[in-house]
């Protein structure tokens, strides 16, 4: 019997990051049984040690489940971040005073406390050295406003006095949006946890801080040849949406990291900015991740707030291919429950709404128009909006694509129609980096023929049939590569309306 791997479908796919919270037992196979698509690790927190078994967790637990998960690790980039704190957290009170100070300098913070101002390590004395009076200073991705009163002196500290009062944790961020500190990406951490992150074959690497795409270029000069990781250029700088199209376009994928946007630009400018975002990866055929705070009530709550429900659906709406839970799945509470109710806000806006992107049955104009100024022009993709436009013409279930490549789902996946792309490869690899898709059904088989289509069709009915999406008398669309001479590029090039039966 072929090897197939039987993945569930949902469109809108959900990345969980790991942390403390999903360390139990059993607790990572049900964030897969309830959802998550893609595990996030994020190197700003915890030692290669964690990482591993974390990653290791994730492989047998979605080998278990049988399922692709992707493995996402986020690079810290030139972020300013605390230092330990003594409880693990400290809560800052509008108008009171505190210190801040390079980590390792203890000396005296029993008497700083006594004096009324709270100690807060910093990692990055040339930070402490920068700061100027009057200048604010951002904490845990703007939540927290200090303003400097006294610029370092002997001692490297620096008092601030509290605008906004709030909670922060260890290994919290600093922003300083004022400061003209710039250190190039990537960073020499950035550079030890790239070899981690290869060494582990993970699928994804999220380059923080891009501002440009020399900046991927030199992340991506720094892998090795063969199969590697694919970048996510991560969008969190005011200089990266001026140059947000060629970044784009130099990335594999894109995230909208809505929590240093929010400092690093103005609050208000945020949903602006991240239907721009989301629009201009869409365009360009880059998968993209919606971030930061989507549920963050539930860190400590069991249910979110209505704005939180809304404010998913409508990243949903945007065309974000994946939205993404932080510390709600990392350190909060109920990480079961914040992928449950994520998948359920998006299944309930997916089923009333016919995703604008899909294919309309009356005429090609609506998919012509997707295809971005600067590609090669809609002849090149005319089989596969031909294949997408068929499937709604002829009422088919899904579109079966034999795929050789992520550059060949993407050229397929960019035009989304309203049923689900089943995508069936023979790369382990592959079969898990499609996973972040939008509207991706992967399938691993090990007796994948590029020629012979009858197995394709076979595999995808047999899904297909298991997941209730269809039925035996139902037709699907197949689109295949055949592999004849001449088609080295890898672009689809034979397509079939066929009927399928038990």
């Amino acid at each position: 019997m072929d090897v197939t791997s039987m993945s569930r479908w949902t469109r809108t796919k959900i990345v969980c990051t790991l942390g403390p919270a999903t360390d139990a037992p059993g607790v990572i196979e049900r964030l897969i049984e309830s959802g998550m698509d893609v595990a996030r690790i994020n190197a700003s927190h915890g030692d290669h040690a964690d990482h591993a078994k974390r990653i290791q967790r994730v492989r047998h637990a979605a080998q278990q489940c049988d399922q692709p998960v992707a493995v996402l690790i986020d690079l810290p980039g030139p972020k300013f971040r605390l230092g330990d704190l003594p409880d693990g957290c400290c809560k800052l009170v509008e108008g009171s005073i505190v210190m801040l100070a390079e980590e390792g300098d203890t000396a005296d913070a029993a008497g700083d406390r006594r004096e009324g101002s709270s100690f807060l390590p910093v990692r990055n004395p040339e930070l402490l050295a920068a700061l100027r009076a009057q200048e604010r200073v951002f904490l845990a991705d703007g939540s927290v406003e200090l303003k400097v009163k006294i610029a370092a002196s002997i001692s490297n500290r620096v008092q601030c006095e509290v605008l906004i009062g709030g909670t922060v944790r260890s290994g919290s961020g600093i922003n300083v949006p004022e400061s003209a500190l710039n250190e190039l990406v990537p960073t020499d951490d950035d550079r030890r946890h790239l070899a981690f992150a290869v060494s582990q074959e993970v699928e994804w690497v999220g380059v923080s801080f891009v501002q440009s795409a020399s900046d991927l270029a030199r992340v991506r000069a720094l892998l090795p040849s063969g199969e590697q990781p694919l970048l996510m250029a991560k969008i969190e700088k005011r200089r990266a949406l001026a140059n947000l199209d060629e970044i784009v376009e130099a990335a594999d994928g894109v995230m909208v990291a809505r929590g240093d946007l929010g400092v690093e630009t103005d609050l208000a400018e945020i949903p602006i900015v991240q239907k721009r975002i989301i629009t201009v990866a869409n365009a360009w055929a880059r998968p993209v991740i919606t971030a930061t705070q989507m549920l963050e009530s539930m860190v400590e709550h069991e249910h979110p707030t209505r704005a939180e429900v809304t404010d998913v659906a409508n990243a949903m709406l945007d065309g974000t291919d994946a939205v993404m839970l932080s510390a709600e799945t990392a350190i909060g509470r109920f990480p079961i429950a914040a992928v449950k109710m994520l998948h359920r806000v998006l299944a309930a806006t997916e089923a009333v709404h016919r995703i604008s992107e899909s294919c309309e049955p009356k005429d090609a104009g609506p998919l012509a128009d997707k295809l971005h100024p600067y590609t090669s022009g809609f002849a090149k993709d005319a089989l596969n909006v031909a294949a997408c436009q068929l499937a709604v013409r002829a009422g088919a279930r899904a579109v079966v694509v034999s795929i050789p490549s992520m550059a060949g789902a993407l050229t397929i996946a960019r035009f989304r129609p309203d049923v689900p792309l089943v995508m069936i490869t023979d790369s382990g690899r592959l079969y898990r980096t499609l996973s972040l898709v939008r509207g991706v059904a992967p399938l691993f088989s090990t007796a994948l023929d590029g020629v012979e289509l009858q197995p394709c069709i076979a595999q995808a009915r047999e899904w297909l049939f298991l997941q209730g999406l269809a039925q035996p008398g139902d037709q699907a669309v197949l689109l295949s590569v055949s592999g004849l001479p001449g088609n080295s590029g890898g672009e689809a090039d034979t397509l079939q309306l066929v009927r399928m039966s038990r």
